[in-house]
């Protein structure tokens, strides 16, 4: 009887060893330090005074701070969160064929605006009046959208394979874009007609992310190159910025330190570079 009594108290006592450490790995997983995994794109979060960062590989938007520590901003609701721009007091992220609305203050989803024939969004960015141009690479297509009334309006062209990175040109009124494709050029987007044009040839492949920094200048990024292109102000020549640069996805130009930040998608890493 005590042998049967004993054997039955290790089982039960075993069990429970067993129940605590699933318990650990749950919450480790749940609780324990951010991390990267195939980041995309980069926003500044004026509210919370963080940059956001997006995660293709497990859905997840995470902020850092200005020392780097990473920290969980948004977990739920969201697949395959890529573009990101901030409209305060709201973040829209492109999710392969909607945008969510997401409360900087409340971190979580407020809506979510369906966009009728999405098939991968990409990168998304605002012109002066709040409307939102989205690329999509799967559609070769650009989406505008606007957030108040939510009507999508969409604009094809030859020109556009794979459009990926875009950025806005303001003093010319216009949005530059650069696409996932075999010598890809910078494409421009007339903002009062919605005409599309070449507003710049290049020998480069695989395009993913664009920039423009306070001068002007103008930064792209290169997959087929691992590297980061400059147009400087005179425009009339590429310089190789930056090289052995590997998988440069949506690059970023943050005002506030001067620095470009470059998400490398396949090292899930964060590379940033101070722009002089």
């Amino acid at each position: 009887m005590l042998n049967k009594l004993s054997k039955n108290r290790i089982i039960v006592i075993l069990a429970a060893l067993v129940l605590i450490l699933l318990a650990i790995l749950i919450l480790g997983r749940i609780l324990g330090p951010a991390k990267l995994n195939k980041p995309e794109s980069i926003a500044f979060d004026s509210v919370n005074g963080n940059l956001l960062i997006s995660n293709v590989g497990n859905g997840k938007i995470l902020s850092m701070d200005d020392k780097g520590h990473l920290k969980l901003f948004i977990g739920k609701g969201i697949k395959n969160p890529r573009g990101m721009k901030v409209l305060a007091p709201y973040l829209f992220v492109a999710d392969k064929t909607q945008l969510h609305v997401i409360d900087l203050q409340e971190k979580k989803i407020s809506q979510s605006i369906p966009v009728e024939g999405a098939k991968m969004l990409n990168d998304v960015e605002s012109d002066s009046y709040g409307k939102l141009y989205v690329t999509d690479t799967e559609a070769d297509r650009i989406f505008i959208v606007n957030p108040g009334t939510r009507q999508v309006q969409s604009i094809s062209s030859p020109l556009l394979k794979s459009p990926n990175g875009l950025v806005y040109d303001r003093p010319r009124n216009q949005m530059l874009i650069v696409c996932l494709s075999k010598g890809s050029p910078i494409l421009a987007l007339d903002l009062g007609t919605n005409d599309l044009s070449v507003f710049k040839e290049t020998l480069y492949d695989n395009l993913d992310g664009i920039a423009i920094d306070d001068l002007g200048r103008i930064y792209i990024s290169s997959w087929g190159e691992n590297a980061i292109y400059m147009i400087p102000q005179e425009q009339n020549r590429f310089i190789q910025w930056k090289s052995a640069v590997n998988s440069p996805a949506d690059i970023y130009y943050h005002q506030p330190t001067n620095e470009l930040l470059v998400p490398l998608f396949e090292q899930n890493r964060i590379e940033r570079f101070k722009v002089e």
